[in-house]
């Protein structure tokens, strides 16, 4: 136990890092705070986490570990939103989160050492109530969104309202420090917002390199591979060049897709988008698409892959490139979708181009060659093993105590 524990006031507005990622709009933002949360608990912290109550019959707070509680707080109608719809639900957050940070009977001894917000969402709401009562607040994106009018995904997130970009810069330019997930990140904040970079630091997502492991036949899924794609099914994250990539492989592989992942309501129609140009590619039959997994059958199927394909036109970090990796699962990525470059191994395959054809040879060389494909399993699983979520906790932990120090 550390002789001055922190208690942490985490924020995550829009989606509970309870909810499984992949489906709607959960995604690796929701394992990011939990696992945090939980590193940062085992270290011997406190963490109490803030979502909007978006089920009717969820408890008022659930604890999740010893040392980790989750508040549900009242803000519009107890059911999804839509991102699309959400600002709605920040003034109401924020006076129900008022009410409980100054409640003596939930506070902990000492009440909170400071707010971190997860999302815009969550920093326009926390923000004003961290200065208020004079608390640190740090701000963490995770995805950035893209300026205004740029025509292209590979600028970042489009914004779901027209509230977001003034919402990022408020939270970015007012908070006392912002954690980025990534270098690329940091940098896209700094050059976007103007945060100086002495308000800027980096904690990169860690990995359970117990729960994504191995498997020992390295045959079986090299030679008749099924290849993975896991994402919220949406634009941004690309799954129609893995369609494309399945497409353009030579068919005596036999090499299946499986596409893992929901669809948010802002993207409702997207998998029926999706399916059709299966069809017209002539792959429908080659083709799973099976929604969203929960952690442990991701982790069992990611395992049993032969490769990951991470399409995303944009990314802050690519955490499911490291649980790829962890799994001893290659890993295929754009070299320019953000910080992906930090997330996968030096030697991995950080693709230049967006041409299927590109990926489908560089996929094939690869799986076809049973001690290059050995080599990078081994090689990937190495490089995870140095990220795992007690080495995030620790860097993070560190950073809260500096702030702690230079507010006091």
């Amino acid at each position: 136990m550390l002789a001055s524990p922190l208690r942490i006031a985490a924020v995550s507005l829009h989606t509970s890092p309870l909810e499984e990622p992949g489906g709607a709009d959960a995604g690796g933002m929701n394992v990011v705070v939990l696992e945090q949360s939980l590193a940062l608990a085992r270290l011997g912290h406190r963490v109490d986490l803030f979502t909007r109550r978006s089920d009717p019959a969820a408890p008022r707070i659930v604890e999740i570990a010893e040392g980790v509680r989750l508040f549900h707080i009242d803000a519009g109608p107890a059911e999804p939103l839509a991102k699309s719809a959400m600002e709605q639900a920040i003034a109401p957050f924020r006076r129900a989160l008022h009410e409980v940070l100054t409640a003596d009977d939930d506070a902990p001894d000492g009440g909170w050492d400071l707010i971190h917000s997860h999302h815009w969402f969550s920093g326009v709401a926390a923000l004003p109530l961290a200065r208020e009562l004079g608390i640190p607040h740090l701000q963490s994106f995770h995805s950035v969104a893209a300026p205004s009018g740029s025509s292209t995904l590979d600028a970042g997130e489009p914004a779901e309202s027209s509230g977001r970009i003034p919402g990022e810069q408020f939270a970015a330019t007012g908070s006392d420090l912002v954690v980025a997930v990534s270098e690329a990140e940091a940098r896209t904040i700094g050059e976007r917002y103007g945060v100086p970079g002495a308000r800027l630091t980096v904690v990169r997502p860690g990995v359970d390199v117990d729960r994504f492991r191995p498997c020992s036949d390295l045959a079986e899924r090299r030679e008749q591979p099924t290849l993975l794609f896991t994402a919220r099914l949406q634009p941004l994250k690309g799954p129609d060049l893995a369609l494309e990539v399945l497409a353009h492989l030579d068919p005596a592989l036999g090499a299946r897709l499986l596409l893992a992942g929901g669809v948010s309501q802002d993207f409702s129609d997207y998998a029926a988008q999706l399916r059709e140009m299966a069809r017209e590619l002539g792959v429908e039959e080659r083709v799973d698409f099976v929604g969203s997994l929960g952690r442990d059958e991701l982790a069992e199927t990611m395992r049993c892959a032969g490769a990951l394909l991470l399409t995303s036109w944009s990314e802050t970090f690519g955490l499911v490139a490291l649980e790829a990796q962890a799994s001893g699962t290659p890993v295929l990525a754009w070299r320019c979708a953000g910080g992906v470059q930090e997330a996968v191994d030096p030697d991995g395959l950080v693709l230049d181009s967006r041409d299927p054809d590109v990926w489908a040879e560089a996929l094939q060389s690869l799986l076809g060659d049973a001690d290059r494909y050995d080599r990078a399993v081994r090689s990937a699983r190495d490089f995870a093993a140095t990220r795992t979520w007690e080495v995030a906790a620790e860097t993070l932990a560190a950073q809260y105590a500096r702030l702690r120090e230079e507010t006091s």
